[in-house]
């Protein structure tokens, strides 16, 4: 867009102080303001730009722009340079912030550092996952898939200009947020980070279903090839009540770099109600690890021979969802079950005293729970891995697509102990994360299978990342409340483990392929084998499977009898009411 391009759409606002720019009458000016220098390098490199540009010998951050002899055609000189040096700003902001001081809160400076791409047609090859995702998303039997929601509630005092500053901040400091994919069939799909890219955000008027705004935020979907890929909006719900959906593609980053994205926006609100920049971290850039991928070695054909090989039929656990032949995108319901805080407490510490990691645990049931769905003791599923190198320095503080899902196989044979079970499982797991740079496809390919025929339909994602965001905090003086997130897969089924003080499971499945009352008694289920492994770590897993197998029939059994209940109710009450006359 150029600068004309910009000035045709101004409010009457912003056009009446054009108009004053381009009056003819001369203006009084009275440069009063006491000399504050430059802080940040946001300030030096505006101070720099407004003083070549205007003749001034020295410019202060609280200078006005008029007072120092600005007019339209040096405004339009400014913005032009201010973009070159990767300053995100644009004529509307010169317009309605007069000093350095309230231009820098606004923006951000993107610095071109080692390592980052330094123009747009700088590209790089997809991390693993990523591959996937646009498989599911453009050419897959998911369309829509991996688009991620987050939604909650603010409760206090917002200042949504200010809000809206602190996210555009985060927005134009970070290369990985401003991401496109190009692709085009015969081609290598390649990733590129746009310069100047600009993060749609939008304050709705509060009108109509909030349910509905969230279905039509769905349905817009992402434009993967021009981007942004990610958007805001504000929805105003009440005095000192806000309702937030945040929308991203989950190409762009990780549940880690939410985190993370989520703790830098708050943090340059603070500062920026408090009267300072935003200032948002300068992260290690992402580019890193991605020159870090490409210089690994390729697919370790012999380990996944070993791994693969052999009899093997196949893990699935839901329906082909189809329609007329036709294969259909579902919503994705999802259920939950706390663990409580007696097994919330007993978990980690039984870990500790075994050497056993929680995540092993909960591969391990999951294992269990298939085994006996399948009536297979040898079982194949995914597992979600963080893919953060441990050799690669600042990768835990990036922002970016680590994680990678890779292949588990697990025997289940019943004459093992479970303690000394567990011990295998977590070794099989630690030999997988070894080769977390390896993308899924060729795993599939030495295993002879066609690209997206799939080795299992599910995968396990234990969220072992920092968590600074939940609901009931408090930041800024804003309460979050209400804290949820939907995502689009392209699995059917894809069970979470949140562990802490109050552990939870969590699956989200595919409505259209697998029927509740089986999600939930799986959920149930893997809580009893949880519990019976605290309780008897010797106990052989063909005990513990039976044991888990019959609260599992079950807990499945009585979801059933209450829905059938429901419906037998639902449909007496429809018989009972009134039929209105003359069509009424």
């Amino acid at each position: 867009m150029t600068v004309d391009d910009r000035l045709a759409g101004l409010s009457a606002a912003k056009r009446e102080l054009l108009d004053r720019w381009l009056s003819d009458e001369p203006e009084e000016r009275d440069v009063t303001a006491p000399y504050t220098p430059p802080r940040t390098d946001v300030e030096r490199t505006l101070v720099d730009i407004f003083q070549q540009e205007l003749g001034a010998e020295r410019v202060g951050i609280d200078d006005d722009y008029f007072e120092l002899g600005g007019d339209s055609i040096h405004a339009i000189v400014i913005v032009g340079r201010a973009q070159r040096a990767e300053l995100a700003l644009d004529a509307g902001d010169l317009f309605a912030h007069r000093t350095i001081r309230a231009l820098a809160s606004q923006t951000a400076l993107v610095e071109v550092t080692p390592g980052e791409p330094g123009t747009a047609s700088d590209s790089f090859a997809l991390t693993p996952l990523q591959q996937g995702m646009l498989y599911h998303a453009v050419g897959g039997s998911t369309p829509g898939a991996y688009l991620v929601q987050l939604r909650c509630d603010l409760v206090g005092p917002l200042r949504p200009d200010l809000f809206e500053a602190a996210w555009q901040a985060v927005f134009a400091a970070n290369p990985t947020l401003r991401t496109v994919v190009d692709y085009d069939s015969g081609q290598e799909p390649r990733q590129r980070f746009v310069p100047g890219l600009r993060m749609p955000f939008e304050v709705a008027n509060g009108d109509g279903s909030f349910a509905e705004l969230l279905e039509a935020d769905r349905q817009r979907g992402f434009d993967l090839r021009r981007g942004p890929l990610m958007r805001f909006t504000l929805v105003p719900a009440g005095p000192d009540r806000h309702r937030c959906v945040w929308t991203y593609h989950h190409l762009l980053f990780d549940g880690w770099s939410q985190q993370l994205v989520l703790r830098d926006v708050l943090d340059c609100y603070t500062r920026l109600l408090a009267g300072d920049p935003a200032q948002p971290p300068h992260r290690p850039p992402f580019t890193d690890y991605l020159r870090w991928l490409a210089a690994q070695p390729g697919t370790d054909v012999a380990f996944w021979q070993r791994t693969l090989g052999g009899p093997r039929e196949a893990t699935r656990v839901a329906g082909p969802g189809c329609v007329d032949g036709q294969i259909v995108t579902a919503a994705r319901p999802e259920v939950a079950l706390p663990l409580g805080d007696d097994v919330s407490a007993a978990l980690p510490a039984f870990a500790r005293r075994h050497g056993i990691t929680v995540g092993s645990v909960v591969h391990a049931g999951w294992a269990t729970l298939l085994s006996i769905h399948c009536r297979l003791d040898d079982v194949t599923f995914g597992s979600t891995v963080s893919g953060r190198p441990a050799d690669l320095p600042g990768a835990t503080e990036s922002i970016g697509m680590f994680v990678n899902t890779l292949p588990v196989r697990v025997p289940c044979s019943a004459d093992a102990v479970v303690l000394d079970w567990l011990g295998q499982v977590q070794r099989h797991l630690a030999d997988v994360r070894g080769h977390q740079h390896e993308a899924l496809s060729q795993v599939e390919r030495v295993a002879n299978l066609a690209h997206g025929a799939g080795l299992f339909d599910n995968i396990v994602v234990v969220e072992n990342f920092p968590t600074w965001i939940r609901a009931g905090d408090e930041v800024a003086g804003l309460r979050i409340e209400n804290l949820a997130v939907m995502v689009e897969e392209g699995y059917p089924l894809v069970l979470e483990f949140a562990p802490g003080a109050a552990a939870v499971l969590r699956a989200r499945y595919d409505e259209r392929r697998m029927e509740r009352a089986s999600v939930e008694g799986a959920l149930t289920a893997l809580a009893a084998f949880v519990a019976a492994v605290l309780r008897d770590p010797q106990a052989t897993l063909g005990d513990v499977r039976a044991e888990v197998a019959e609260r599992l029939r079950e807990r499945t059994d009585e979801l059933r009898r209450s829905q059938r209940q429901r419906a037998q109710s639902g449909l007496q009450a429809g018989r009972r009411r009134p039929v209105a006359e003359d069509g009424e």
